[in-house]
């Protein structure tokens, strides 16, 4: 019955009725599993619950509408309207990994989702994760980027710093005026032909951050894929990303540092 009821509600979620009438229910080990740093808690028994939730957390949120499971309801961030569409699934009668299973059939359609314990949320729009990162902190959730696929990533080189990083950047195109900035670092090259990213950065057109592990910066690259205000050109290898204003500037920086290029808008 589980099973059955778990094939159900993954086809109403991905808006698939027509190939809904002959489905057949998955197999524990057909299953796309819930990735291992969700957060088992909190748990809610129904999607007025997160509401509850989010308001907590200072995002107040207004019904619009609501669903089998779920809800969607409406808030402003940054003076924009964000429509947070929820699902709640009763863990009496869905596994962890019945709960993920569905959350990665909107992530292979190229959404972003919210998620934490039993639930789940898609943020509207949904190309600017920012929203989405707001909404995860409000209720102490993560961020699950679309799984978009990536190119292959040279395993080295590996910093042990940001600033092992800058430095490496530097003598390849130049780093200097360097900010220190929510475990970024901002600075500007030496050859780069445009800058337009000037308004947010002044002259700095390269952001340097590392990441804890290849999953995290993985999911680092398909937010920042997500992203329908990001013209940045991205270098990655190792345990580390930059982004560059300038495209000249990171085609040099991924010959010179061995890095291989992401593609901001992916092609599937």
């Amino acid at each position: 019955m589980k099973r059955t009821a778990t094939a159900l509600t993954a086809c109403l979620l991905a808006g698939l009725l027509t190939a809904c009438d002959a489905f057949k229910a998955p197999s524990s080990g057909e299953l796309t599993p819930m990735p291992s740093y969700v957060p088992a808690a909190p748990q809610y028994k129904t999607p007025e619950d997160v509401v509850t939730a989010l308001g907590r957390g200072g995002v107040d949120c207004a019904v619009l509408r609501r669903k089998p499971g779920g809800l969607d309801c409406k808030t402003r961030i940054d003076g924009a309207e964000v429509e947070n569409q929820i699902q709640v699934l009763d863990p009496e009668k869905f596994s962890r990994n019945e709960v993920g299973d569905s959350i990665a059939r909107w992530r292979t359609s190229g959404n972003t989702v919210v998620a934490a314990g039993n639930w789940f949320i898609r943020v509207l729009p949904n190309g600017t994760p920012s929203y989405s990162e707001k909404i995860a902190k409000a209720v102490d959730a993560v961020v699950l980027p679309p799984l978009y696929r990536l190119p292959s990533i040279p395993t080295k080189p590996v910093y042990g710093s940001v600033d092992a990083l800058a430095g490496a950047l530097d003598r390849a195109v130049g780093c200097t005026q360097r900010k220190h900035s929510a475990g970024e670092v901002l600075c500007e090259t030496k050859v780069a032909r445009t800058r337009p990213c000037g308004a947010s950065g002044g002259t700095r057109d390269a952001g340097l951050r590392l990441h804890d592990s290849s999953a995290a910066r993985d999911d680092y690259l398909r937010l920042l894929m997500s992203d329908d205000h990001v013209p940045y050109y991205v270098v990655t290898a190792g345990n580390w990303t930059i982004q560059f204003c300038d495209a000249a500037a990171g085609r040099e920086a991924a010959d010179r540092l061995g890095g291989a290029v992401v593609d901001h808008k992916p092609s599937d």
